[in-house]
């Protein structure tokens, strides 16, 4: 009895996990992959070497840090705001043919998708930390470095989810993808001026330096709830949205 339960269980997921294995091999066998490795490690590499000796690690880690948020954020809205959009013919065909139930596919797209940008971050990350750490001054505690980098992986998280549930919601790749543009440099740039600026993922990159030298001032969590939250909510919504929609 256990047995066949276990194998209903399998039967289940493997269209999930098919699905998620053959979207990150495709992501990553591309020559974007490449070049974003290639290119966000020899940024990484000239920032360390570069920098004056009188900056501590910190300074460099959250600028190279910021990267993510400035400059490869634009190739993670290409990447996910296409991720469903892009996909819509063949989508169609597959679940027209019964292989593939709706929440498999969504799902896989937004778990695919997190795993690559993640992959991505960790590795430049890596790079970035292990060369700043061997060649310049340590003025932060290692906890505080954890929770530095776990903070700007769930602002990369949250902007994934929200490519991928604008892929879901707009059927036009362009016009999903100018459309998060739009609104991400609209986070970036104009909060701040709202006096929204614990939402702007700009403004945490400077908290984060102090989070770094072990300075809290109490933002930094609240920011954490509302990208949580944002991405929970994104997840569920485009999960329900999807399975309601007419392909």
């Amino acid at each position: 009895m256990a047995f066949l339960e276990q194998l209903k269980i399998n039967e289940r997921v493997m269209p999930f996990l098919a699905i998620v294995e053959a979207d990150l091999g495709n992501l990553f066998k591309t020559r974007i992959t490449y070049g974003w490795l290639i290119v966000g490690i020899f940024l990484q590499v000239i920032r360390v070497l570069s920098a004056p000796p009188i900056v501590g690690s910190s300074t460099i880690i959250v600028q190279g840090l910021s990267d993510f948020i400035f400059i490869w954020s634009m190739l993670i809205i290409g990447i996910t705001a296409s991720a469903v959009s892009s996909e819509t013919g063949e989508l169609a065909d597959s679940i027209m043919s019964k292989s593939v139930k709706r929440y498999d596919y969504i799902l896989a797209k937004f778990s695919s998708r997190v795993l690559y940008v993640m992959t991505i971050y960790g590795v430049i990350t890596a790079a970035l930390v292990g060369m700043a750490l061997r060649m310049m001054d340590n003025n932060h505690e290692v906890h505080e470095l954890m929770v530095t980098i776990l903070f700007v992986a769930l602002v990369l998280i949250m902007l994934t989810v929200i490519g991928v549930t604008l892929s879901t919601l707009v059927s036009n790749t362009v016009i999903s993808i100018i459309s998060l543009l739009i609104l991400w440099y609209a986070m970036l740039f104009l909060l701040p001026i709202l006096d929204l600026g614990f939402l702007a993922p700009g403004d945490l990159m400077i908290q984060l330096e102090d989070v770094l030298q072990g300075v809290w001032s109490g933002e930094e969590w609240k920011t954490s709830a509302v990208y949580s939250s944002i991405t929970i909510i994104s997840i569920v919504l485009s999960t329900v949205y999807f399975n309601m929609k007419d392909l």
